[in-house]
């Protein structure tokens, strides 16, 4: 890549060194620019991923997908991320994304299935099967992805 061009490579290095699973899975780091390391800092995903773009990296995953394989696994992030990092839940909630993401809901309709109906309900807590009792615990949630569901 030419040095005049104003865009900066980011590079993502996997961690190989322990197979972890779920949130406590680490990318390793991330490598921004290409004149040396610039930053090197093991975080599990939820962590890298509000380092690099918050949401809307995500939302951008479930924008790009085209087949219903792509569009549960970009879901399903979503909502594994969202429960284990309170920081982007917060920030989900301030610019209101999930306004965004009933949206893209709604344009890809024809992809929705049974697993992300289940997947939605777990997003926005009625479903829970850690309690007997269900309770709306993203009130946001609720109102953009199940009350405007057609």
């Amino acid at each position: 890549m030419p040095t005049n061009e104003s865009t900066v490579p980011i590079r993502i290095l996997y961690n190989i060194a322990a197979p972890y699973s779920g949130p406590a899975r680490t990318i390793g780091g991330v490598v921004i620019g290409y004149l040396g390391v610039r930053i090197f800092v093991p975080n599990p995903v939820s962590k890298t991923i509000e380092y690099i773009g918050g949401p809307n990296v995500i939302l951008g995953l479930i924008a790009m997908s085209n087949d219903i394989e792509s569009f549960c696994a970009s879901v399903k992030a979503f909502v594994c991320i969202l429960k284990s990092n309170k920081q982007i839940q917060n920030e989900l909630l301030r610019t209101r994304a999930y306004q965004i993401l009933g949206l893209l809901f709604l344009k890809k309709r024809h992809l929705i299935n049974s697993h992300i109906l289940h997947l939605t309900c777990t997003l926005v807590g009625t479903i829970d099967t850690v309690r007997e009792s269900t309770a709306i615990i993203n009130p946001a949630a609720f109102e953009h992805l199940l009350c405007e569901f057609e």
